[in-house]
């Protein structure tokens, strides 16, 4: 990653043995949890002189782990005391609602596409101080969806609540959505993952980024694999889903991965 891309690593996310998705349903002590408190505080790190906060998580292609990292972002910022919202703003392929337990009926489009307010679509979660806001039922045209007035009002109004804001977007290597809502987010935060993204899918990001197009961005290294010299331990994640995301990507080759076994050139 180093050597091919000159966006910052901001963060490792070890491989997760658990069979849970959610920090929320594992030990607080766990190493996973500790991988996620890093990231958080790296953040703040990096972003100490805004007291609110929108965060925008984007991947390449589906199955890096882009709605896992966004989850669980959220539910540790919560946990530090911090008034937290986490957005499904995938409209194609939404999967944050199921995690926290929701049925999707209600949620952004639902805002977007009729006169709900916004206070009414908003969830509870079992968390304290995160609440969730699921995408809701699937538009006709997700990418004209996310151009509404409507979001850009409701994106300053949640500011007001909320300290800490996290958008899940679908994957930029494969849609512009997640580069509209970039226009709203304070830091964006792309996705990789050990033995499965293919390197040449960071020439888009690289040229994105080197165009100023991208903002603040970060890369976070996903399911390393304890002991492959990446990372000292493992930390936590156990996804697993293909690149079936219904945007026709192709198969890929092992050999093009960011492989665990890799010898320096």
């Amino acid at each position: 990653l180093q050597k091919i891309s000159k966006i910052p690593i901001l963060g490792i996310i070890g491989r997760n043995y658990s069979g849970y998705e959610l920090l929320s349903k594992q030990s607080p002590k766990s190493s996973i949890h500790e991988g996620f408190r890093a990231l958080r505080s790296n953040l703040n790190f990096h972003n100490s002189l805004q007291e609110k906060q929108v965060y925008l998580v984007t991947s390449s292609v589906s199955g890096e782990g882009k709605t896992y990292i966004a989850e669980n972002l959220s539910i540790v910022f919560a946990q530090s005391g911090k008034k937290t919202l986490v957005i499904g703003g995938d409209l194609r392929r939404p999967k944050l609602y199921s995690d926290f337990g929701l049925d999707n009926k209600v949620g952004l489009t639902n805002y977007m596409l009729s006169d709900i307010p916004f206070s009414e679509v908003i969830c509870k979660s079992d968390v304290e101080n995160l609440d969730v806001l699921a995408s809701g039922p699937l538009p006709a045209n997700p990418a004209d969806a996310l151009l509404s007035e409507k979001l850009e009002i409701m994106m300053k109004e949640l500011r007001k609540v909320y300290d800490v804001i996290i958008l899940d977007t679908p994957p930029i290597g494969l849609v512009a959505d997640a580069l509209t809502l970039m226009n709203y987010s304070d830091a964006n935060l792309y996705v990789t993952r050990q033995n499965y993204t293919k390197r040449g899918l960071l020439s888009y990001v690289n040229d994105m980024y080197d165009k100023n197009r991208l903002g603040n961005l970060h890369i976070v290294f996903n399911d390393v694999k304890e002991g492959s010299g990446a990372y000292g331990y493992g930390y936590g994640y156990g996804y697993g889903y293909g690149y079936d995301y219904g945007y026709n990507y192709g198969y890929l080759q092992k050999s093009d991965y960011f492989d665990d076994d890799e010898k320096s050139e």
